[in-house]
């Protein structure tokens, strides 16, 4: 495998949203030789994302699997991350819940009495910062240990550093050029250990992973401007109401009154482009909780890599070794990623072994 042409690495990693981000940052700290295949294609689920870092979800008011190995595990990534790329991408920040009724402000003091829920909840709710800028509410809930994580400043001041390196290539992946063995992994002009697959929803276009149970979702957000408004929390009230800093294409609008708003999802899906239903539906949201006008900046949509049973998709092939997946982070990305790019770096340098419940080896090729 070696000749003149051949450029020898450890690995090759296939697409560069959060997933291929944090790969193949935690293998460069291991001095690995890596290289990053990536071309820019809309529905990119990481350039949208709000990066919210969620302890506990969803109408059952459920905390977050693993949430209390997931959190440090962000933060410290994260801040390395900071360090070396010059920008501020974490920021601890409580999360603000609407409680609609009697049950679920029952519910939800019935969830903070638990000891594993205690130190996620706020004894009690400070929602002083919103008085008289949004419709209150039945009750407010409050989440601490919650945080953002800016995922598309992250995955583009990263790809800058990328290229700085000469570390990436812009170029469409040619799925045909693979040729794999037991031990390496020839592509075009590369002979790697492995080639890791990190497209996010492409993956249902990649021959060798889509038997995996991909359920990508579509999901539908707006950037608005609310004069005044200074939030110091993320909002959960009908939608994700989330401060971000800046707008590089607006760059003249002042902190505390830019915020990322959603977002819809949708199972069934025409393409990655944005829909005036969503846009409407975000509308009728926002104007059934904000007091103060705002004006709507832009509208994003992107495709997330869902995953069947909601746990990522991390292991080599079962056929060829040489060939490798890290993907399905899906809606929680944020506080997934960190921890389980971690795992998946040593798993490849082979001190560690993959958690069952991530190993694709929970899945079985189906026959011909």
């Amino acid at each position: 495998m070696n000749t003149t042409n051949t450029e020898e690495l450890d690995y090759l990693i296939v697409g560069q949203g959060l997933a291929g981000t944090l790969l193949s940052f935690f293998l460069l700290n291991k001095n690995q030789r890596i290289k990053v295949i990536d071309f820019p294609h809309p529905g990119a689920s990481s350039k949208i994302a709000a990066g919210v870092v969620n302890p506990v979800t969803g109408r059952r008011i459920a905390k977050s699997w693993r949430f209390e190995e997931l959190l440090p595990a962000a933060r410290q990534t994260y801040r390395e991350l900071e360090l070396l790329l010059g920008i501020e991408i974490w920021q601890e920040r409580n999360i603000l819940r609407a409680l609609h009724n009697n049950f679920e402000e029952s519910e939800w003091d019935r969830r903070g009495a638990f000891p594993e829920y205690e130190p996620y909840f706020e004894p009690t709710a400070d929602a002083s910062s919103f008085q008289g800028k949004i419709h209150q509410p039945f009750a407010w809930g409050e989440l601490k240990q919650s945080a953002q994580a800016a995922m598309p400043e992250l995955v583009f001041a990263y790809r800058r550093w990328l290229e700085k390196q000469g570390l990436i290539l812009e170029e469409n992946f040619d799925y045909q050029q693979v040729k794999p063995d037991r031990a390496r992994v020839i592509y075009g002009r590369f002979s790697a250990k492995k080639i890791v697959f990190c497209e996010g929803a492409r993956a249902l276009d990649n021959p060798f992973f889509n038997y995996l149970p991909f359920v990508p979702t579509k999901g539908e957000l707006l950037i608005v401007r609310i004069p005044g408004a200074g939030f110091d929390k993320m909002l959960k009230h009908k939608t994700f109401i989330v401060p971000i800093k800046s707008d590089p294409e607006n760059p003249g609008i002042p902190e505390g009154e830019l915020f990322w708003v959603g977002s819809t999802s949708r199972w069934e899906y025409d393409g990655p482009e944005p829909t005036e239903e969503r846009r409407k539906w975000l509308v009728k949201q926002l104007d059934a909780v904000l007091e103060l006008p705002y004006e709507i900046i832009r509208q994003f949509a992107g495709i997330r890599p869902t995953v069947q049973d909601i746990r990522p998709f991390l292991g080599t092939h079962p056929k060829y070794p040489a060939l490798a997946i890290f993907n399905g982070l899906g809606t929680k990305g944020a506080s997934l990623g960190p921890f389980f790019a971690s795992q998946m770096a040593a798993f490849l340098l082979g001190t560690t072994k993959l958690d069952d419940e991530v190993n694709i080896s929970r899945y079985s090729i189906p026959d011909a």
